[in-house]
Order: structure tokens, then sequence, then C-alpha cells
């Protein structure tokens, strides 16, 4: 077991785990799901809020789902909010989301985002009365229209960060993980693995004596 899990820290695929173990696809299956949701209990557990006094903070959402290549067909999939520091260690969240309203944004905004943060966004119209948010939790409020180019030029605003992190955790994500139930599974693995950067097999044997599961 601990040779499965150490093959997946190095970012083995599934085929070549079956391959290895001469194991059937649904064991596999199951022994990666199981490091997987350790992965997510530790950090849920290890959650903090991101931004504070003078810190940037980038937030964005995006829809992992199957492209269509045909024009007119409703891309199906799920939306995921999330934000990003502009600072050396990046810090961020990623929140799968039922829907974009502004309710249920502001919300998350207030869970993840400390107060005093300056919050740039695009114009989304989700956006617009973000520092209206109860907590002061944002000193300011940037917005940038990316509908033409990455930076908007009047405001010299930009979301580079995000969407480059977005572009990391689609890299990571496969087309059929991409449902509401798998997709937060993969954005914790992605954060575990960010944040334990250099230290993964340490980080992980902290997961194993951490985490405590009920045999039914």
């Amino acid at each position: 077991m601990l040779h499965f899990v150490c093959l997946i820290l190095c970012g083995v695929t599934h085929s070549f785990c079956c391959s290895h173990f001469t194991s059937s696809s649904a064991t596999v299956t199951n022994w990666m799901l199981f490091v997987r949701q350790m992965i997510g209990e530790m950090v849920i557990l290890h959650h903090d809020a991101i931004g504070g006094p003078c810190i940037v903070v980038e937030i964005d959402e995006s829809k992992f789902g199957k492209r269509k290549c045909h024009r007119g067909h409703c891309v199906e999939g799920v939306w995921v909010f999330g934000g990003v520091e502009r600072t050396p260690e990046r810090h961020y969240f990623l929140v799968k989301v039922a829907n974009r309203n502004r309710s249920t944004l502001y919300d998350l905004i207030h869970s993840h985002i400390l107060p005093g943060t300056l919050i740039r966004s695009d114009k989304f119209s989700s956006y617009s009365t973000i520092d209206k948010i109860e907590g002061c939790h944002c000193a300011a409020h940037q917005m940038g229209n990316h509908s033409k180019t990455y930076k908007d030029w009047m405001t010299s605003c930009d979301t580079n960060t995000i969407e480059c992190t977005w572009n990391d955790v689609k890299a990571g994500a496969p087309i059929r993980k991409r449902t509401w139930k798998m997709v937060q599974i993969c954005h914790c693995e992605f954060m575990w693995c960010r944040q334990n950067e250099g230290y993964l097999w340490e980080s992980l044997a902290d997961a194993l004596m951490t985490v405590r599961y009920t045999l039914h």
C-alpha cells in the first residue's frame, strides 16, 4: 500500500497502477479514492482564509466540463469559484458552486478572504458591489474589462495569476472527473500538492496519522 501511495504522489496514471500491481481497475480506483479523500480531509483541516491588509487577491469563476466542438451546444460541467493571492506563496482556494449569483459568491468571499484585502476581478455583474460586503472584507475593489485583453489599460487591473491557476488545475483534472461529485476531490489534491510542495511524503505520513476512518 505504501508503494502504491508513493507512486500516486509521483503522478502515475490509473492504467499504470493496474499494470504494475496486476490489480483490477475497480481495486485501483478504490485505492486512489481513499488517498484523495484523505488528502481532502487534510485540506479542510488546515484551511485558512487568504489575503489580508495590503495583499491583492484575484477572484474568478471557471467552468469545468467537456468541450463541445459545434457551436450553439451547451457545455455541461461544474462551475468553480476561486481566489489567488498575488504573493510568492500564491495561497488560494477553489470551491465548486451550484450557481454564480451574488449571494453565493459573496458568502464565499466572506468565508475565504480576510478583511482588508485588495480584490481584483473582471466585470462580471455579481462582483459589482463587493466593497459593500459586511465586515469590510474588501479594502478596495479593482475591476478590469477582459473581454478584449488580459490587462485593462484603463485601470491597470489584470487577473493573470488566477488564469494561470485555472490552466494548472484543469491540466490535472481529467475530463471524466469534471463532475459535481469528483471535481472538488481533484481540486483538493491540487491544493494539497501545492501547499506541501517539496515534502509530499512527510505530509502524507502526517495525513495517515491525522485522518481517522470508521469502518462499517
